[in-house]
């Protein structure tokens, strides 16, 4: 036992949670640092326990990631490398890391998963979904935010930490969505010696980036190092929607040039177009003071759509807003924020998108280790013009010309494929099939009837197109593409004109058919 009884007396009932989950072992650890990062479903005291939790365990022995490696690479182990290093540059629970070099005399890192881990992962969610199935049949607090669907979740994101092909796949896309920035580095995959439980990887070198002695005789920056650390995560958030999510110190690095060098894809944050919109009306909200901005954007995602819900949480808003009022970004921290922010939403009883949770754990965790390198940096300083660009962006005459454009003709092709859907339901119907067998009568003139109204619309559809588009999308060509303003007439107008042959042609139609 790891715990001696007097600890577990003396400790806070926070602290007697951690150490439960460290005695239960590499499954419960890593799922409990998971929750660490769901400020919205536990106390912050509980949070900060969580977050102390650490997986580091003895290294398996050479002769087992030796098995392990040929087994998955399906070759002996000197086929594949000249040189492969007995001990390991660190060792998790789920697996561990060997800086070797291959055949070709690329110098390399290897990382090996455990054998058995996920015999004995599996065996320890099948215990921790029933648990949750429990708990949300029998209190209240697990049927309020579905437990067994957040187990499910943290079980997914857990597996996935286990395919380190997905992991290889996750650092090829982030390099591919910085590669015009030379103040990141990230390892490219050797695909050809890389399997589900095998990673290999270039070899990167530098300092730890909280090792600030090193860093002063390297003669670097922590300045600027500070300062790309927080452009990288924001140019990742807000220009991609794709990033690093667990930035602990060990996995970055600084090289020659005050460069980042980034490792460990293996859990990473999404923010798909929508809900990007919504989170940038938060931290507009956020920066401005505007509480029903920021009630607004929680709406977008999804978060108190009732109205009961939404009010409870604006007058909550509004006080946290007033004990910001004043104070100048350069002042805020995020994680102060955060937690504030945090407090309400577990106070409302409200359950935020994962991603979104994560993405605040991200952004705190990542101005502590830039506080230690800068006093002075600020995280929502450096934020706002992204916030300002990328809204701009999302908010720009093109995307909304796309966007209605992809409105415009997923509309009409439901439209022109409805009559034919209604024609295959009654054929359906008369055939027999669905289990019940009828013939309807007199419905071939009001089925082409309607198929006429439906074309009908689909003209008055496109018709509008032909006005709006051009309408939207001035504004924009006077602004990017001035010198293109003759010819963009000529479209315009052909458009107008275009819109007025067809109304006149609806007109006609309806006249000619009484109606």
């Amino acid at each position: 036992m790891r715990f001696s009884s007097a600890d577990i007396v003396s400790a806070t009932v926070p602290e007697r949670f951690r150490m439960v989950i460290e005695e239960l072992g590499p499954t419960f650890i890593k799922l409990g640092q998971i929750v660490s990062t769901r400020g919205d479903l536990l106390p912050p005291e509980v949070i900060r326990e969580l977050e102390k939790l650490q997986d580091a365990v003895p290294p398996v022995p050479l002769p087992l990631v030796q098995s392990q490696v040929e087994r998955e690479l399906k070759r002996p182990l000197g086929e594949v490398f000249a040189d492969f290093g007995p001990t390991p540059s660190a060792s998790a629970s789920l697996g561990q890391v060997h800086a070797a070099t291959l055949i070709s005399g690329e110098p390399v890192a290897v990382k090996v998963q455990r054998p058995g881990i996920e015999r004995t992962i599996e065996v320890d969610l099948d215990i921790l979904l029933e648990l949750a199935s429990l708990a949300q049949k029998r209190t209240r607090w697990g049927e309020h935010y579905g437990v067994r669907a957040l187990v499910e979740e943290f079980a997914a994101t857990l597996r996935g930490e286990l395919n380190y092909e997905q992991e290889g796949h996750n650092m090829d896309r982030f390099r591919l969505n910085l590669a015009a920035d030379d103040i990141v580095r990230v390892p490219r995959v050797f695909w050809d010696v890389t399997s589900r439980r095998v990673l290999t990887m270039e070899r990167i070198e530098g300092i730890k980036i909280t090792n600030l002695a090193a860093l002063e005789d390297a003669g670097l920056d922590s300045r600027v190092i500070a300062k790309n650390n927080i452009d990288i995560l924001l140019k990742s958030v807000l220009a991609q929607g794709f990033f690093h999510a667990d930035p602990h110190p060990g996995n970055f690095v600084v090289m020659p040039g005050e460069v980042i060098g980034i490792m460990d894809f293996g859990i990473m944050g999404h923010l798909d177009p929508e809900m990007l919109r919504g989170v940038l009306q938060i931290f507009v909200g956020l920066f401005r003071g505007d509480t029903e901005r920021t009630v607004a954007g929680m709406a977008e995602l999804g978060i108190a759509t009732k109205a009961s819900d939404r009010s409870s949480l604006t007058r909550d808003m509004d006080q946290l807003r007033q004990r910001y009022y004043g104070l100048e970004l350069e002042k805020m921290r995020a994680r102060t924020l955060f937690d504030d922010l945090m407090r309400v939403v577990l106070r409302n009883r409200l359950r935020l998108p994962s991603n979104l949770v994560l993405l605040f754990k991200t952004i705190a965790m990542l101005e502590g280790v830039s506080l230690q390198l800068d006093p002075h940096v600020n995280v929502f300083t450096q934020m706002e013009p992204y916030v300002r660009d990328a809204l701009l962006e999302l908010e720009s005459p093109a995307k909304r010309v796309r966007k209605a454009a992809s409105q415009v003709i997923e509309s009409a092709e439901a439209l022109l494929a409805l009559p034919a859907q209604v024609q295959r339901l009654i054929e359906g119907l008369q055939s027999g099939d669905g289990g019940m067998s009828m013939r309807i009568r007199g419905l071939d003139e009001p089925l082409e009837r309607a198929s006429h109204v439906v074309n009908r619309l689909v003209l008055a559809v496109l018709a509008v197109a032909f006005v709006i588009g051009p309408a939207l999308i001035i504004p924009y060509i006077q602004q990017i593409w001035p010198e293109w303003q003759g010819a963009v007439l000529v479209l315009i107008l052909g458009g107008f004109f275009l819109s007025v042959l067809i109304t006149l042609a609806l007109m006609i139609s309806i006249l000619r058919s009484g109606g």
